[in-house]
């Protein structure tokens, strides 16, 4: 069965007119018209880019038409979605049968593109409606304010009947934990949804309780982010926005920031520039991160980083992000132990700034380093890669410090296009003495399967140790593809072998 669900941004909210964006079922079924938000990107140049919304089943057919200036030429993005479309003045049109989070450039320009994310249908896509259909029932709470903007209302989860205490929009600024102590607790879940429209949190900041679910309903807009500390069994899912752009960048807000912590899911919302990291993880595990899709344009503002984390799963999100999209570290600050058993897959990267993906700069130096282990990427395109700093190259960085041993890592099915200034890869026990105590101390036993980069200017890759003592140890290339040629050796490739590396294969 065939449905489309689009969702209007609330008042107040910032939106660009850069484009005009509409989305129906079939030819003959009425446009739907989507707002376009605004999110702002590249901290060396902060530019606006829109981004919109929405979810289907069957078929959808895109129209996009640009308000600014005449399409000359156009691209969608990632290339691996091989999306065709049709141009017609200043106007171009698509087809979608399956998700898709896209990016559509006009005459070759990045920095002021149309970010697509086509959705399915999901529980806490579907909640909206279910509160239009609820009668309202007050509940009874000492807080004045909980009671006027607070409705319960029952629906199913997950195959379960849940009650939730849904949070209407207001103009003040809400007291969460007001909201916390008024919401209805069934089952031994608490559960709040966030209705359409704009909230506002005293402090930017939530502090959820264990056994929490917090929903944010598509067209829903919280101006904060939330803190999830020394808890478990919490999730934060749903369609809405999570919208940081007000917030100073000293106060360090993250979007969702995950400490000592177990059994957190984040689904669904999109994170509309931190003041820091999108998603946090420190010392936590038992982490499932899924759909997210995430917007930065300041220092230290990475994608999702984690801090000795183990069991970890991050799929299906989109990150174009001021800093690394993806940084995987042992000990750091007060998060304590080893980092494992980490999935990434099925996403798609840009970082305007540093490395798409990062792992092993951190870790305990006092006590003989971190052990980062059994790491795993899988079917990620890399839009961008763009680094200043030669310190700092690597769309697929491994950089070992602090004692650090990384190993049991894999690349599978990467695709990489043009980027600005970077490496493919880079590979090195090193020491960064601007972050490193000491020298890293092994990376060990690294399977690159199913490359392709079809850009071309790019510095040269390197792998290497950095003593006899401190070596890259096992790296495996499998199905290297470098602008159509399937590399065998290292120079073909425009990869740099160093003395303290052995043991490197091709095939």
């Amino acid at each position: 069965m065939s449905w489309l669900t689009v969702y209007p941004a609330p008042k107040g909210v910032p939106i660009l007119t850069d484009y005009r964006v509409r989305v129906r079922i079939e030819p003959e079924m009425e446009w739907k018209e989507l707002d376009t938000y605004k999110a702002k990107i590249d901290m060396h140049n902060v530019r606006e880019v829109s981004t919109a919304y929405f979810d289907f089943e069957g078929k959808v057919e895109c129209e996009v038409e640009s308000l600014t200036e005449n399409i000359d030429s156009a691209q969608i993005r990632p290339d691996s979605a091989n999306v065709k479309f049709q141009k017609e003045g200043n106007i171009l049109r698509f087809f979608l049968e399956r998700p898709a989070n896209l990016s559509i450039e006009i005459n070759g320009n990045r920095f002021n593109n149309l970010h697509l994310f086509a959705g399915s249908s999901t529980e806490s896509a579907q909640i909206v409606k279910t509160i239009k259909d609820t009668e309202n029932i007050r509940i009874s709470s000492n807080s004045e304010e909980a009671k006027d903007s607070l409705m319960v209302c029952k629906f199913e989860l997950s195959g379960k009947n849940v009650c939730a205490s849904v949070v209407q929009p207001t103009e003040k600024e809400i007291d969460f934990d007001a909201v916390i102590d008024a919401a209805a607790y069934h089952n031994g879940q608490r559960v709040i949804c966030f209705a359409p429209g704009l909230h506002r949190f005293k402090g930017d900041c939530a502090l959820l309780p264990s056994n929490t679910t917090v929903i944010l309903a598509g067209g829903a807009v919280v101006m904060g982010g939330f803190l999830i500390d020394h808890k478990k069994n919490v999730s934060v899912m749903g369609r809405g926005v999570i919208f940081l752009g007000h917030v100073k960048r000293e106060t360090y807000l993250r979007g969702v920031d995950v400490r000592f912590s177990q059994n957190i899911f984040v689904e669904g919302v999109t994170i509309i520039n931190p003041a820091h990291y999108s998603i946090h993880l420190g010392s936590s595990g038992n982490i499932h991160i899924r759909d997210i899709k995430a917007f930065s344009c300041v220092g230290w503002s990475d994608g999702i980083d984690m801090m000795a984390c183990e069991n970890v799963l991050i799929e299906k999100v989109f990150l174009r992000n001021s800093d690394d999209c993806i940084a995987i570290y042992g000990k750091r600050f007060k998060y304590t132990g080893n980092t494992r058993n980490v999935m990434v897959r099925d996403s798609v990267f840009w970082a305007d700034v540093a490395h798409p993906i990062m792992i092993g700069v951190h870790g305990d130096a006092e006590n003989g380093g971190s052990v980062l282990e059994n790491i795993s990427f899988e079917n990620i395109d890399i839009l961008e890669h763009h680094e200043p700093q030669d310190d700092y190259l690597g769309c697929m960085a491994i950089n070992v410090g602090d004692g650090n041993t990384v190993q049991n890592v894999s690349f599978k099915n990467i695709f990489v296009e043009q980027f600005e200034r970077g490496k493919l890869l880079d590979l090195q026990v090193k020491w960064n003495k601007k972050y490193n105590d000491v020298p890293g101390k092994v990376i060990r036993n690294v399977i690159f399967e199913n490359i392709f980069y079809s850009g071309d200017g790019e510095h040269t890759s390197e792998i290497n140790g950095f003593s006899k003592e401190r070596k890259v140890e096992g790296v495996r290339f499998k199905n290297l593809v470098v602008r159509g040629a399937h590399i065998r050796k290292p120079e073909d490739g425009n990869i740099h072998i160093g003395e303290f590396a052995e043991n490197i294969q091709f095939e």
